[in-house]
């Protein structure tokens, strides 16, 4: 996280040099900030694959701003998710509609700041962020609908929605460096987004609040896994998830996820787009260094 500082900045200097109301921009702000403390991965992602294609031992701020545009590109899919999960508790979703505008400038925001930029390869740039962003928001489609209710349905969905971001991203700043679009890059970078997709739905599997995707009636990998095993729970999971007004005993399911092996098959699945991702990164042009940081996000 080299330059989260950096990229942070300049996305409030987007906001602020923006033609929008004072209140509005204010809105906007404080919107940015909500995530002040989040990790800036996909813009270190975007700066990364720049830097090595373009072999610039110095990141200028041409770059951290194409950065902040992706981040700020992000954060508007953040806001839509969580808009219509209803699962947070953020500034957004205290006022939806307020949420909506925000998303909308946010998104024109990302566009106008690429298209801006000096870089002779920008239309590249956007239509690769177009490309990835339709593709995510099919993904997220497919979500709202709670279509990924087995285990190829589920890994579509997630390649779709989180993978999609990952690999817009990446290649948003290798497209930028050499105008073109690298394959592997968009393979390994889509595995990623699997991997840290997974170890959210176990994160949020663990705490029995607003995000838990039980609570929820939501699907993940573990939850696929206990539905499909020949025991008690499986059932009382089942009619759980078709009875609205039917309650769940968390304590019961808490013990169910430890023991029944349902986070061990989930792992084992994160493990399986880890070494896929592992292998694609090992025939890249990187340093050791600079590999070694990318296999960090799969661990």
């Amino acid at each position: 996280m080299v330059y989260k500082n950096k990229i942070f900045e300049k996305m409030k200097a987007i906001v602020l040099s923006a033609n929008l109301d004072h209140n509005f921009q204010a809105a906007l702000l404080r919107y940015i900030s909500e995530k002040q403390d989040s990790s800036m991965d996909f813009g270190e992602l975007c700066i990364f694959h720049y830097q090595a294609f373009a072999q610039q031992a110095k990141v200028d701020e041409d770059i951290i701003a194409i950065a902040a545009a992706v981040e700020l590109l992000i954060l508007s899919f953040d806001i839509i998710d969580d808009l219509q999960d209803g699962d947070a508790d953020y500034l957004w979703c205290q006022d939806p509609a307020m949420g909506m505008n925000a998303v909308l400038a946010m998104l024109f925001l990302t566009v106008k700041c690429i298209q801006e930029s000096t870089f002779s390869h920008k239309e590249q740039a956007i239509q690769l962020l177009h490309e990835f962003a339709l593709k995510s928001i099919n993904g997220q489609y497919l979500d709202i609908k709670n279509q990924g209710q087995d285990e190829a349905s589920y890994l579509n969905m997630i390649e779709t929605k989180s993978g999609a971001l990952i690999a817009l991203s990446s290649s948003i700043g290798a497209a930028l460096a050499t105008g073109k679009m690298d394959e592997s890059i968009i393979q390994y970078s889509t595995y990623i987004g699997v991997v840290q997709q997974i170890l959210n739905d176990i994160h949020d599997l663990k705490t029995w609040g607003k995000k838990n995707d039980m609570l929820n009636r939501r699907f993940s990998l573990p939850i696929i896994y206990l539905m499909e095993q020949p025991e008690a729970y499986a059932d009382i999971l089942k009619k759980y998830y078709n009875d609205m007004a039917m309650e769940i005993d968390s304590a019961y399911f808490e013990n169910i996820l430890l023991e029944s092996g349902a986070i061990r098959y989930a792992l084992a699945i994160k493990n399986v787009f880890k070494y896929k991702a592992l292998d694609l990164i090992e025939t890249m042009p990187f340093s050791n260094k600079d590999k070694e940081h990318l296999k960090a996000l799969v661990e």
